[in-house]
């Protein structure tokens, strides 16, 4: 059975498990990658030796790593289902690929604002109220994802016990065109459940933005969007055009990182000031503390030198 037939039967079944934006990623690395690779190839031949190398020439290529291992986990995913669901005698995909250092590292590296360069933008926004510096307010201030902040609604927002209740992600979707390829996508906006479980979370407003963020609330209604200020949304490409002029030409930074970046300052800066990482991670809404330690924490060069100088100040003659 070629791989292109496993993957028509595997496409329905992983339809009703996994969220739109997951389905039409996987829909686009096979079509994209895996199909014109292997798509004709007999899948019982696919196997370590022949996978590895096609990933290596992608990487080489400039595909970064956590693209390549997506691609990976693609291909494992209908290689289990051939052996699995259609009892085709393939490998067992129960291998590890082996990253190159130096593109694994160049891959988890995320930018961050400076304490200096934090305060400059909080001070603009708080400045300069809008919906839009709102919600750039409360993005580095809270560390929410670009997603979960343009779904946020004024009903989600608790006064009294001083929370934000982040319960949906707004996602703009693309999806196969009528001819079933990527070519001419289908786009559109959906809003939906949170990343993971451990998304769906309260996180606690700081103290500083509340009275802004009480001004606004007193002229919006609970259905309105918070970052617009009125029933209609904005979504995260638009809110990313606004965010770098935002950063540029209003804050007059001479320079600015992705959006993202504001989410890795703001766990960054608690991390810093001795805020255990389980509570960050909670906050953040990640499944384990692991993902928040490796992706997220990061010491800055002085705090790398307070530790020599504190963990060692006893070794040496005053």
């Amino acid at each position: 059975m070629k791989l292109d037939d496993v993957y028509k039967e595997w496409i329905p079944v992983k339809e009703r498990q996994v969220k739109n934006s997951t389905l039409t990623t996987y829909q686009q690395i096979y079509m994209k990658k895996i199909s014109p690779a292997f798509g004709n190839m007999e899948v019982e031949l696919l196997n370590k030796k022949i996978i590895v190398p096609f990933l290596h020439d992608l990487m080489d290529g400039g595909l970064a790593v956590k693209t390549c291992n997506d691609i990976l986990i693609v291909l494992k995913m209908l290689l289990q289902f051939a052996k699995e669901e259609l009892e085709i005698k393939t490998v067992a995909p129960t291998w590890k690929m082996v990253w190159p250092s130096r593109n694994k590292s160049a891959a988890q590296k995320i930018e961050r604002y400076s304490p200096a360069e934090y305060k400059k933008i909080v001070e603009y926004a708080l400045d300069n109220p809008s919906p839009r510096n709102l919600g750039i307010l409360i993005a580095i201030c809270s560390g929410m994802r670009i997603g979960e902040l343009c779904a946020l609604q004024w009903k989600d927002i608790d006064l009294v016990n001083k929370t934000m209740h982040v319960c949906k992600t707004l996602e703009r979707i693309y999806a196969p065109g009528d001819d079933g390829t990527f070519d001419n996508a289908n786009t559109y906006i959906e809003i939906g459940t949170p990343k993971t479980f451990n998304s769906d979370r309260y996180i606690p407003i700081l103290k500083n933005i509340l009275p802004i963020i009480k001004k606004f609330a007193a002229v919006c209604k609970p259905d309105y969007y918070v970052c617009t200020c009125t029933e209609n949304h904005t979504e995260p490409r638009t809110f990313r055009v606004y965010y770098k002029s935002f950063i540029l030409e209003m804050v007059k930074l001479d320079h600015y990182i992705k959006f993202h970046g504001l989410r890795h300052t703001f766990a960054t800066t608690l991390i810093e000031n001795k805020i255990d990482v389980k509570t960050v991670s909670t906050i953040l809404g990640h499944s384990d503390v692991g993902t928040t330690l490796n992706l997220y924490v990061h010491p800055s060069s002085q705090a790398k030198t307070d530790a020599v100088n504190a963990g060692l100040k006893n070794i040496f003659k005053s």
